[in-house]
Order: structure tokens, then C-alpha cells, then sequence
């Protein structure tokens, strides 16, 4: 009776202090953020600097809890502010912290930090490719099956401008505990892809001078999970975004263009 009621008395004291830790990691998380705002919004000659510093923090801290906490996966992180973005797949396996570096301007630069889960473990990696470039704003995963093997199709925008994007499908995989974001799934004339994207020009002249109001859902890729189909827009050869879509299906092997 004595070491059942040290069990439920243990388990009573766990439950509420994982909750304060994620509470505080979540806390932390949003301070760390915070400063960010703070010094990028600063006209401090050492602004600059204490924004790198800011953001290398955030880094190493996103790395870490990711990396050592398994209860992160599925965390929902309800209460982050501003310019950091989660998604996460259906299955619950994959997700992609996305964060603005806040150290562009019109054109913004983006990090990302990979978590995955592989048989009970978590894992976590950046992704070090966009050190040299703008980077990604991920703003969907879904999964898929093709035959025993699941694959991951994220959706991602890169911001060159207030008007200038470039949209993108992306597949990965996880394969023997490790992240495969080589993965190629989309068939085009090209040969089998890893990636399908265009480019948005909302200020060239055929785009200005519309009559028609251009939503932003008339030039976003989107994904149908019920049809498992990549959606992108129809943009003739001088920028001009119109209303049709072009349309790639997930068939036996492959994601293929429809009619």
C-alpha cells in the first residue's frame, strides 16, 4: 500500500511541474523573441549586432529544446507572438519551426530548425542550407504514402519583397532515424523532382494594371489532402497571375500533372 501511494504521490508532482516546464520553455521562448522585436525596431548603433546575438540565441535554444524534450513534437505552443511560425504534419511526426531572422528588410530571411521522431526518439536538426541565402517561411506539411514508405509534402514561400515571392513544394522523408529532405516525388518534364515552385511578381506591370482583384488565394500553393494534389497557379510567360491552376496528382509512383 506504502509504494502505491509513493507512485500516485510521485505522478501527482510530475504532472503539474511538465506543464510548468513547457510553460517556462514556452516563456522563455517568447523573451528570446521579444528582444528580437526589441533591437530590430532599435535605432541603437549597436542594434544590429544585438539583433545577430538575439537570433543566434533563439537558434541554439529552438535546437536544444527540440532536440532533449520529446514531449516538444506535440506540443501546441498556443501562446508564441510574431515571427516565429510551427507546423507540424498530420501524422505527428514532423515539424518545422520557422523563424524571421528580422535582419532584412523588404526582402526577409528566414531559419528553420527540422524535429522528427523516429521510433520513440526525437530528433532535430537546422537547416543549414539558408545561412547563404533568404531562406524559407514553411507554412504546411502533409503526409503521404506511397507503397510501405511515408513521404512529406511541405509548403514554403521565400520573400524577396513586399510584392516579389517565390512558392514551393518540398518533399522529405524519414528514413533509419535520419531526415531525407532529397527526396524526389514529383514528376515533371524536367525528370522525377525533389521540389516544384514559381515565381509571384505582384508589381509587374501586367499584375498592376488588373481589373480584377488578386487574392492572395489566387497565387498560393496549396495542397488537397483528400485528392493528394499539389495546387499552383496558372502564370503566363509576362508575370500575369490568372485564374486557373495547375494541378499535380499524387498517382502510383509519382506526383504527375492533371488536366
Amino acid at each position: 500500500m506504502m509504494k502505491n501511494f509513493i507512485l500516485l504521490v510521485l505522478i501527482a508532482l510530475t504532472v503539474p511541474l511538465y506543464g510548468q516546464n513547457m510553460n517556462l520553455l514556452e516563456k522563455k521562448l517568447n523573451e528570446l523573441n521579444e528582444q528580437r522585436t526589441k533591437w530590430s525596431d532599435s535605432h541603437d548603433d549597436k542594434a544590429y549586432d544585438s539583433l545577430v546575438y538575439y537570433n543566434q540565441e533563439l537558434e541554439k535554444f529552438i535546437l536544444d529544446f527540440t532536440s532533449n524534450n520529446s514531449k516538444t513534437l506535440q506540443y501546441p505552443f498556443k501562446n508564441i507572438r510574431d515571427n516565429i511560425d510551427i507546423v507540424t504534419s498530420k501524422d505527428g511526426l514532423f515539424r518545422i519551426y520557422t523563424w524571421n531572422t528580422l535582419e532584412g528588410g523588404t526582402m526577409q530571411f528566414f531559419q528553420n530548425v527540422y524535429q522528427y521522431s523516429h521510433n520513440g526518439k526525437v530528433y532535430a536538426q537546422l537547416d543549414r542550407t539558408t545561412k547563404n541565402n533568404d531562406g524559407y517561411d514553411y507554412y504546411d506539411i502533409n503526409d503521404v504514402r506511397v507503397g510501405d514508405k511515408y513521404y512529406y509534402i511541405t509548403s514554403r514561400v521565400s520573400r524577396g519583397s513586399s510584392a516579389l515571392f517565390y512558392y514551393q513544394a518540398k518533399i522529405f522523408s524519414i528514413e533509419n532515424g535520419k531526415l531525407n529532405p532529397d527526396e524526389k516525388l514529383i514528376k515533371t518534364k524536367t525528370g522525377i523532382n525533389n521540389t516544384l515552385g514559381y515565381e509571384v511578381d505582384l508589381s509587374s506591370l501586367s499584375n498592376r494594371n488588373r481589373l480584377d482583384n488578386l487574392e492572395s488565394s489566387d497565387y498560393k500553393l496549396t495542397f488537397d489532402s483528400k485528392s493528394k494534389t499539389i495546387i499552383l497557379p496558372l502564370i503566363q510567360a509576362d508575370g500575369y497571375i490568372t485564374k486557373r491552376k495547375i494541378k499535380y496528382q499524387l498517382k502510383t509512383n509519382y506526383f504527375e500533372k492533371v488536366d
